[in-house]
């Protein structure tokens, strides 16, 4: 190419980034591929290994690699900052290291977005749902929530009390997925569910709880309200199985923590499947939640408004979740943050 050098260290990095993020977008087109090649074959074996080595440590080797990562990150832009008029060596390696961890995360984790559907796997009906088949299913739950926020306590005003430590309920996550092992045609083998070292930071940016792509370990914020972690555990297994999609993996933490035989699982599952019933019967019919917050046991609301607590205590005055948005969005997930709420769909599909 004429006025071009096409042996420049700039020119291989600007095609190394047009041919990979070719390559990326591109797959995502062709998601039963991804399903039989990548889900199904692959990343069952880079996880199972994963799984195996960093299980080994007792602490979350995720979050140091997160922080040494960040720490090279701000090294190398100083270095630009330094170096502002000389700065092409120091932009390529920003660019070279950047490129490296994009490759590494989707190879790792990350093309799991691109799978098909768990509606479509488990044979559920995708269709829109009504409003009666939502009020129905809220019905349900609250039914179950209740029951069991009665068994627990002996008190409808009382708020549920998880007894256990964080590493307790970490133990017993596991439990459920082995109940529904018929039902998702997969096995959860060797666990390794952290505590998170981050957790105070992480609080900052309501985040509940995360799985590190790259080591494959779930992390779990502990500050978090303890009645909600069975189902945030849960929920991180299943991004560990490979379902990436967040209303996938909310369904899933859901069918695990009500088929768990721990009483505090199913009441974590329960619940946190009733908070997002709400928030669309609030959406779709105003006079309708109204009427379901008068069924719902007075203990329940305690624990929902000690969440809600949570989130005061930790508030930030920008709302950090336009960027967690943004990444959703680039990976498929068209409704971004609003995807949590699309395991209603799910949840109204199951009780079909």
């Amino acid at each position: 190419m004429k006025g071009i050098d096409t042996k420049s260290p700039l020119f291989k990095t600007f095609i190394y980034w047009m041919f990979s993020l070719a390559f990326i977008y591109g797959i995502s087109f062709f998601p039963w591929f991804i399903q039989n090649f990548y889900f199904e074959n692959i990343y069952p074996i880079i996880a199972i290994v994963n799984r195996w080595f960093y299980r080994l440590f007792s602490f979350s080797v995720g979050d140091v690699i997160y922080i040494l990562g960040i720490g090279y990150l701000f090294y190398l832009l100083i270095e630009i900052i330094l170096h502002i008029r000389k700065p092409l060596p120091f932009l390529l390696k920003l660019s070279n290291y950047l490129l490296q961890v994009v490759w590494l995360f989707y190879i790792s984790w990350g093309f799991n977005y691109f799978s098909p559907s768990l509606s479509e796997t488990l044979h559920f009906n995708n269709d829109d749902y009504t409003l009666e088949q939502l009020k129905n299913v809220t019905n349900t739950i609250i039914d179950k929530s209740n029951e069991l926020q009665v068994f627990i306590t002996k008190n409808d005003t009382l708020a549920v009390d998880v007894p256990y430590g964080i590493s307790h309920i970490l133990r017993l996550t596991p439990i459920g997925y082995q109940k529904i092992e018929d039902k998702i045609h997969q096995k959860y083998r060797l666990p390794c569910i952290k505590e998170s070292l981050l957790s105070s930071w992480i609080s900052y940016l309501h985040t509940t709880g995360y799985l590190n792509p790259f080591t494959g370990e779930s992390q779990i914020n502990y500050l978090y309200p303890k009645s909600a972690l069975p189902f945030i555990a849960s929920h991180e297994v299943a991004h560990q199985l490979g379902y990436a999609p967040e209303d996938e993996a909310n369904f899933l933490g859901f069918l695990s923590s009500i088929n768990n035989p721990d009483p505090y699982f199913k009441y974590s599952g329960y619940t946190s499947a009733l908070y997002y019933l709400l928030i669309e019967l609030h959406k779709a019919d105003n006079d309708a939640y109204k009427e379901s917050l008068k069924h719902i046991n007075k203990g329940i609301i305690k624990n929902f408004r000690e969440e809600s607590r949570f989130y005061h205590r930790y508030n930030l005055r920008y709302d950090m979740t336009k960027v967690y948005d943004s990444y959703l969005k680039l990976n498929q997930q068209k409704k971004g943050i609003h995807s949590y709420n699309d395991m209603v769909r799910l949840l109204i599909g199951y009780y079909k």
